[in-house]
């Protein structure tokens, strides 16, 4: 009995073990063992830990996680990823980078970078941020205001070439047709002026740098960027 007994406890400390393992990987804040018999709770962040009774629901987990209500969190939350019919699946850290860029608009930060090397689906998460503005009617106006979103974000895609554009805006065909704008620089030299018929845009930086203010000074305009580049 007392070695059945020391052989379980061993079984729960590895699996405690795994699970603080794996949660910290995944960036989640709780991490859960079980021996089964009993159930451990593991708090990531504060370190805390204890015995529970059962696992708590989705709706429990989410308060515990977050008890300061956001409203912003909770739009984009609202928000399923697109995965094109199961065809796009998230990689874990995908979502961990998605996760955090969406936590530091939703707790006002004005400026956010994300560098991720070739290959690790910088368009997918680029579109799935879009997806989340544009679904939940994030915009620069009534983010800032407080105010109810009332209409959709106007959101500007950069690459370095034309090549990675053009990827990119074909990526995006989820999208309804009439949200999205390719920027033709000889469009914008025929007609003297930049297309606002969308919601994404995409370019490079050498047009989106062609721009001029009333002090002939260059004059980018956008609510939101997406950029790509690929650096050797």
């Amino acid at each position: 009995m007392f070695e059945s007994t020391i052989h379980a406890f061993r079984r729960f400390r590895l699996k405690r073990s795994c699970s603080e393992n794996y949660a910290g990987k995944l960036q989640v804040r709780f991490a859960y063992s079980t021996n089964g018999v009993g159930i451990y709770q593991i708090d990531m962040a504060t370190g805390a830990e204890q015995h529970i009774s059962g696992y708590p629901s989705p709706d429990e987990l989410w308060h515990l996680t977050y008890p300061q209500q956001n409203l912003w969190r909770d739009r984009f939350a609202a928000i399923p990823f697109e995965d094109k019919g199961g065809y796009w699946q998230s990689r874990y850290y995908q979502d961990i980078a998605i996760h955090r860029v969406l936590e530091a608009i939703a707790a006002g930060r004005h400026r956010i970078l994300l560098t991720l090397a070739t290959g690790t689906g910088k368009t997918f998460i680029a579109f799935q941020l879009a997806w989340k503005l544009f679904q939940s009617r994030w915009n620069l106006a009534d983010w800032k205001s407080g105010a109810e979103p009332a209409r959709r974000p106007r959101i500007l895609f950069l690459a370095d070439r034309n090549i990675l554009a053009d990827q990119a805006y074909n990526a995006f065909s989820t999208f309804p047709e009439d949200a999205l704008v390719r920027i033709d620089p000889d469009i914008i030299r025929k007609k003297g002026r930049v297309p606002k018929n969308g919601s994404i845009f995409f370019t490079i930086f050498q047009t989106f740098m062609s721009g001029r203010d009333p002090a002939r000074q260059p004059a980018p305009r956008a609510c939101l960027f997406l950029a790509e580049t690929n650096m050797l």
